[in-house]
């Protein structure tokens, strides 16, 4: 059921990531922004998300969001240097106060879920994810952080990449508003537009798209 054919999508994103641009390694560095980002390309590879929400709340968020990182594990593209807790970890915190993040695409594209050809496995690779998650959600919390946001994976029209996608957005749904973690669920929005929304990498958003995120997370801050 689960025959992900992810290898050669893997080589795609890394011929478009390999060069890490100024939104990845920007931010923090004691600003004065109360907001953070923390995550992978869908914010760091062309930016727009960031900029946007920058443009519109006429503010300055830091970003550490790097192309190619995973919650958990490594790669080529993102080194367990910069996995996505580890973003967060090593980020100034000082007078932040929302945080707006995702993660755990790069896990079945690039890590360990790439392999998986049974569901049990995609269930283990999920699991994993969900618990790492939870744990950096705590620490969130012990830090003082009053708003999380995660905005979830928009569907890619590859039936079985939509699959795995709706089992992991479903518990997103189901379980984080009782964690008190804010979930956009971006795929009604992205149905129905994936030619105007996605790249021809098939994965990453347009401008067009990262506008329709933006508004998403726009809609859902405090």
């Amino acid at each position: 059921m689960f025959n992900n054919n992810v290898k050669p999508l893997g080589l795609a994103v890394l011929a478009s990531c390999v060069a890490f641009n100024v939104w990845a390694i920007s931010g923090g560095g004691g600003s004065s922004a109360d907001k953070m980002i923390v995550g992978d390309s869908i914010f760091a590879l062309s930016g727009d998300i960031h900029e946007y929400l920058e443009g519109d709340l006429d503010e300055s968020i830091d970003t550490y969001a790097r192309s190619g990182c995973q919650v958990n594990g490594g790669s080529l593209i993102c080194s367990r240097r910069y996995t996505i807790p580890n973003q967060y970890d090593n980020a100034d915190k000082d007078g932040i106060e929302t945080v707006i993040m995702n993660g755990g695409g790069n896990d079945f594209l690039l890590g360990d879920g790439a392999d998986c050809t049974t569901q049990s496995c995609v269930e283990e690779v999920l699991a994993g994810i969900e618990q790492t998650l939870a744990g950096m959600y705590n620490d969130m919390r012990n830090d003082g952080i009053d708003e999380i946001i995660f905005l979830g994976y928009y569907n890619l029209g590859d039936p079985e990449r939509d699959q795995i996608n709706s089992v992991s957005m479903a518990y997103k749904a189901e379980t984080y508003p009782q964690m008190g973690i804010k979930f956009i669920d971006t795929r009604p929005a992205f149905a129905g537009n994936e030619a105007r929304y996605i790249t021809s990498d098939g994965i990453h958003p347009t401008a067009a798209g990262s506008r329709v995120l933006a508004d998403l997370i726009l809609d859902t801050l405090d």
